[in-house]
């Protein structure tokens, strides 16, 4: 999507999206009984049904949040309308306790969590969900905020990955909701509101309302998609070419690496730094301005941002996670866990075990012609199997994890992930689910 993008009618979108999708395919729709998902679930079926795919089923599913009293009635008003259309429809509930903060982002976790495990369960080859043209504007003008002025960032992908396991696909961004709405009342089709729409302690809420007011243009500007996805390309080139990693806990790169131009350098530093820090995003923006300045200063030394240290020497560039504020994770029988944002651990044994840093107890071998400092570093970051409070060969598969992307990886950033993952030893990320884009 970028600025100036031609509005797509509903049953246009809907379209282009089964003409791109790879077949055979099985769709799982998110509905929430809202105008936007309502009008995807409709304008897919109906494409379907004029354009018959016989390799192509369409199924739906609605997620009860638990929040709010109304929505089990609303759920089941959803799949009422599913079987009057002869579509399968799944009711999933967020059971549990609920935080006191963070709660739409909770529930956004939960809400994909239980659409990625229905989807394993009936062979779902994507997730379709309904973002709108709308809802990039508001991302837009929230996202603008955080950032320095004059600087461009990205919107809503068109298709994310979550964790490792399936698709997102959002086949409304070129679609207004006004235009949405007309379709469904067109066809004498109502639809529900939710009231947390209008609920103004929500930042998406406020920015609605203050676009509205200030009646700002329909053109959504200019999302950066398109250069995110060919920096990718060009930061995956660097990764191959001058970036090492050892055991998975010491990342060397090469100092010619940082000729390069300053936006592949920072954006493969950027994902870099996330990884070895086990965070789901890059230290900020003027953290890593400064980290490249010291970098191309020239002088050796070390720098630390984001939990990981970056130390400079004469040869190189290295990384690796921070000794401080790593903690422990216990884990049941049958339990996995992921252990300081950086591995993965599943206990396949039949005790309880405590995964802690090596410490001093460190003992992964590394090659002897690498900085000794930076080695021991890296070794003592790396995770220890206790059982009974001592370190033994406990029945565990520890397995190293991508925290920037392998929970949730937009397109754009596909490449450079799949890179990142092979030179941690992982397999590719899933393919997209499109044969064309």
């Amino acid at each position: 999507m970028t600025g100036g993008a031609t509005v797509l009618l509903p049953e246009d979108a809907a379209s282009e999206f089964l003409l791109s999708l790879s077949k055979p395919a099985h769709i799982l729709v998110a509905i929430s009984g809202g105008s936007d998902s309502t009008g995807l679930l409709i304008a897919l079926a109906e494409r379907l049904q004029s354009l018959p795919h016989e390799d192509v089923t369409l199924s739906a599913a609605t997620v009860d949040h638990g929040l709010r009293a109304e929505a089990a009635d609303e759920a089941r008003e959803v799949a009422a309308l599913c079987a009057s259309r002869g579509i399968s429809h799944f009711i999933r509930r967020w059971e549990g306790e609920k935080p006191a903060t963070g709660i739409m982002a909770a529930a956004r976790e939960a809400r994909y969590e239980l659409l990625a495990d229905l989807a394993a369960e009936i062979l779902a080859d994507v997730i379709v969900t309904a973002h709108t043209m709308d809802d990039q504007r508001e991302t837009m003008a929230m996202r603008s905020k955080r950032r320095p002025q004059g600087e461009s960032g990205t919107g809503i992908a068109d298709a994310v990955l979550f964790d490792r396991r399936i698709w997102i696909a959002r086949p409304f961004l070129a679609c207004r909701r006004v235009g949405i709405r007309a379709y469904l009342a067109a066809r004498g089709l109502s639809w529900l509101d939710d009231p947390s729409n209008e609920d103004t302690t929500y930042e998406r809420v406020r920015t609605r309302a203050d676009l509205a007011r200030h009646r700002a243009e329909a053109e959504v500007p200019a999302d950066g998609a398109a250069d995110r996805a060919v920096l990718s390309g060009k930061a995956s080139a660097w990764l191959d070419a001058h970036v090492t990693i050892h055991s998975n806990a010491l990342c060397v790169i090469d100092r010619s690496a940082f000729a390069a131009e300053e936006a592949i350098a920072a954006y493969a530093l950027s994902y870099l730094a996330a990884a070895f820090g086990g965070k789901a995003y890059a230290p900020g923006r003027e953290q890593m301005r400064h980290i490249l300045g010291f970098i191309r200063a020239g002088n050796t030394g070390r720098r630390t941002a984001g939990g990981v240290v970056f130390d400079l020497r004469r040869e190189a560039l290295y990384l690796m996670r921070e000794g401080r504020n790593i903690g422990s994770l216990l884990l049941m029988p049958g339990e996995k866990g992921c252990w300081d944002g950086r591995f993965e651990v599943l206990n396949s044994g039949r005790t309880s075990i405590r995964v802690r840093a090596c410490g001093a107890e460190g003992t992964a071998t590394f090659p002897p012609e690498l900085a000794k400092g930076a080695v021991q570093r890296a070794r003592a970051a790396l995770p220890l199997i206790e059982v009974d409070g001592s370190a033994a060969a406990a029945a565990s598969v520890v397995t190293p994890y991508l925290a920037p992307f392998d929970r949730f990886l937009t397109r754009f950033d596909l490449t450079f992930a799949d890179r990142l993952s092979a030179a941690f030893g992982r397999k590719a990320y899933r393919r997209l689910p499109f044969s064309a884009l």
